[in-house]
């Protein structure tokens, strides 16, 4: 959940995030076998156009704080916690428009519960990643970052291509989200690096932060 990946991160680093991001698509599409097609798009719209734009600038902003703190560690639990907090409230509001369209169903809250639980799981994840990212002594705003609006158009293709595909396979195979879970977990993991640098966008100008040597882990 850590959506600062940048040029900087190994090209390793990058190949493993998208195949974790391809494995999570992958099990959200199967999750949602059941929910008609129409309905499992709407739900992502929503979402996509909830998350990133909350989610990214208030990562940037208090990424930035992280690396500049005389006290690192409250920088970094504010930093977790209002990541987890935007992360989960996306779900939540995802999970009450599916309620909202299938009242009788009772599956939107147990796949909310799964999900908060996979985004709570995560949380060692990020400490282990701030604090390596802080001992690099790059700031962040030299760095380049995620757009919101390029992250929101590329989810948006990714997925509209795949209810196209289950579409078109339904009438002939049985199993066609299971298909389409596996494409969607392939594609990302093959194309997801290479399409990671055009999701950036430069840091913007402004006065030059001087690099900061290995910070020691004070609290």
């Amino acid at each position: 959940m850590n959506p600062h990946v940048s040029q900087h991160t190994p090209a390793g680093g990058i190949r493993r995030v998208y195949a974790g991001v391809g494995v999570v698509l992958a099990f959200m599409w199967v999750g949602e076998a059941a929910e008609p097609a129409w309905a499992h798009g709407l739900r992502t719209v929503v979402l996509l156009l909830i998350l990133p734009p909350l989610l990214l600038p208030a990562n940037r902003r208090l990424t930035a704080a992280f690396h500049t703190a005389a006290r690192p560690g409250r920088a970094l639990a504010r930093l977790i916690a209002v990541r987890v907090l935007i992360v989960t409230a996306a779900l939540a509001a995802n999970a009450l428009l599916g309620h909202l369209l299938d009242p009788h169903s009772g599956h939107a809250l147990r796949a909310l519960a799964f999900r908060v639980l996979l985004v709570l799981l995560t949380i060692p994840l990020q400490i282990r990643a701030a604090r390596r990212s802080r001992a690099r002594g790059v700031h962040p705003s030299a760095r380049p970052t995620l757009s919101a609006p390029r992250v929101i158009g590329a989810k948006l293709a990714l997925i509209t291509a795949a209810l196209l595909a289950q579409l078109l396979l339904n009438p002939y195979m049985a199993n066609a989200q299971l298909v389409i879970a596996a494409a969607l977990a392939v594609t990302v993991t093959a194309l997801g690096p290479g399409v990671h640098t055009r999701l950036l966008i430069a840091p913007a100008a402004g006065p030059a932060v001087p690099e900061q040597g290995p910070a020691r882990a004070t609290t």
